[in-house]
């Protein structure tokens, strides 16, 4: 009874192991978003929402197995099943890395950059609307 108890003990172990990313191949993953949250507060219909996805509908891109994927090529694109969605072109968008900081290029002269920690990487962007600055902080979760 007792070996069972052990090798029971020692799969659970090797079971609940973290799992980490590659750091020097993130090519090997998909990246869907697994939140996005807006500082301050949105309101919308009279309530303070900070989760983005809520507020940006459930058609939206980011609410549709939004993925980011990058390529070997040195490439990368954004995937998503909401309607309209495939009418984004990457065509000509490119990814580097220095470190842990990702610099996404689109092609139109835009570039954002994302941060790599662990299996998790965040980036944030920010507008501002009616003379409000906001925040929004996307974080995508490596997936194989």
């Amino acid at each position: 009874m007792k070996k069972l108890l052990l090798i029971a003990a020692i799969c659970l172990a090797i079971a609940c192991k973290k799992k980490t990313v590659d750091a020097d191949d993130v090519t090997m993953y998909k990246w869907p978003l697994t939140s996005a949250t807006i500082t301050p507060a949105k309101v919308v219909d009279g309530k303070a929402e900070t989760n983005f996805m809520l507020i940006s509908g459930p058609s939206a891109c980011l609410n549709n197995n939004f993925t980011l994927v990058f390529s070997k090529d040195g490439s990368y694109a954004f995937t998503s099943t909401g309607p309209l969605c495939d009418m984004i072109t990457y065509k000509n968008a490119k990814w580097t890395r220095s470190g842990n900081e990702f610099k996404l290029e689109d092609g139109f002269g835009n570039a954002s950059y994302l941060n790599l920690n662990g299996n998790t990487m965040t980036n944030n962007y920010t507008f501002t609307e009616n003379s409000v600055t906001y925040t929004v902080k996307y974080i995508y979760t490596a997936k194989k």
